[in-house]
């Protein structure tokens, strides 16, 4: 490699180091990843937009003998992976920051000779699709891989108003729902707002689009990695997007979304499935049986996003996708389906059977918690938004 082009990236990496020093707040996995040992390889992954860049920025200027690049970095496009670091290496930095490490052909592969030659410590991040176990190179002995979703209401308050609040466990939501609407209370007046600009961390200005612009790079680039991506394809992904978003709670599903894109149920199925490992639907199985389709729900703030097409979005899908958003990634959950004209409760989480609902919202299905939008607690009512401080 050049000097000139070693220089640059010396010069790059200094240059936004010093500028992650204005984000004074941390995403939670900085403290989970710092806990890693060192023998490690450490892989980040997660959706456009939900600081991964900065969390890398965040960890490497805590680090000795650290250096931080871009992948797609037009500097770098005639080098491999391998390269780059072993060059690195040479000059004395030990440990390497390596941000949308998917861009480059055969990154895992040079990410298993670079570890299996000892000489550096790599932290890399790339989007939701990245497969370690079956990126044709052995990693996963050799590489923890930590998932970053997108901020929680918590996180966002944190970062976005200012707040410092700290992480609420399920159990403690539940069992002490009437102190916990006292002392918080006053933060559920953000709930909406951040339905509507939570989750990814862009600045206010030119929100939408930045947004609009990530959708389309997923789907178009990060998706890429899981199958052939063409304008078909596309069009499709954002018409079940769409789809969902216009749909109430349960409404969508295999067939309905094989019909409404003429496509097959198979191509249905993997599409599903696409956009889940890409980080922009959860699908929630069925308790009961893994042969039911699954409940599909968009990562916030997407639902909202879309309601700029021009039609208004279910407040009832808004509150369980709120839920869904916040506990699927600390807690096993699943949602109950009775049987023909069987009243049941929305979910189960662990061993509490939990319905979600506005302020009025009866116990009539007799689910162990009612989580209701609003302040009220106390007999079995838990305020929605504290499910928000999960993570």
């Amino acid at each position: 490699m050049e000097e000139r082009i070693i220089t640059s990236l010396i010069s790059t990496s200094k240059r936004l180091m010093a500028w992650a020093e204005k984000f004074k707040k941390k995403r939670f996995l900085f403290q989970e990843i710092k806990k890693i040992n060192e023998e490690y390889y450490v892989g980040i992954k997660g959706i456009r937009g939900v600081g991964k860049t900065v969390l890398l920025l965040q960890l490497a200027r805590e680090t000795e003998d650290s250096i931080y690049f871009s992948a797609d970095s037009t500097l770098l496009k005639p080098f491999s992976i391998y390269e780059v670091v072993k060059t690195l290496a040479e000059i004395g930095y030990k440990n390497i920051f390596i941000d949308e490490i998917h861009r480059k052909p055969e990154w895992a592969q040079d990410l298993k000779t670079l570890y299996d030659e000892h000489e550096v410590r790599v932290i890399f991040s790339g989007s939701s699709a990245i497969d370690i176990v079956h990126c044709g190179a052995d990693l996963s002995r050799r590489v923890v891989l930590k998932e970053l979703p997108p901020a929680s209401f918590r996180e966002w308050l944190n970062i976005k108003k200012g707040y410092n609040l700290p992480v609420i466990s399920i159990e403690d939501i539940l069992d002490k729902a009437f102190n916990l609407m006292n002392k918080y209370g006053e933060l559920h007046k953000y709930w909406m707002e951040y339905m509507e600009k939570g989750g990814v961390l862009y600045p206010e200005g030119g929100f939408y689009e930045a947004l609009e612009n990530s959708l389309r790079k997923v789907i178009l680039e990060d998706m890429a990695s899981l199958r052939d991506v063409d304008v078909k394809y596309e069009t499709d992904a954002f018409k079940l997007l769409v789809l969902i978003a216009k749909s109430a709670p349960f409404e969508v599903n295999y067939s309905k979304i094989a019909r409404e894109l003429e496509i097959s149920k198979g191509a249905a199925i993997r599409l599903v499935e696409d956009l889940s490992k890409a980080g922009l639907v959860h699908q929630v199985i069925a308790c009961e049986s893994i042969r039911k389709e699954p409940k599909l729900y968009l990562t916030v703030p997407l639902r909202k996003f879309f309601e700029r097409k021009g039609f208004s979005v279910d407040v009832g899908a808004l509150r369980e996708e709120f839920f869904v958003n916040h506990v699927i990634w600390r807690y096993n959950i699943c949602y109950l389906k009775g049987n023909r004209g069987e009243k049941t409760s929305d979910f189960k989480v662990k061993d509490w059977t939990i319905e979600v609902g506005g302020k009025g919202k009866s116990r009539y299905q007799r689910p162990d918690y009612v989580a209701v939008d609003g302040l009220i607690a106390g007999k079995g009512r838990v305020p929605l938004f504290l499910f928000g401080f999960i993570y």
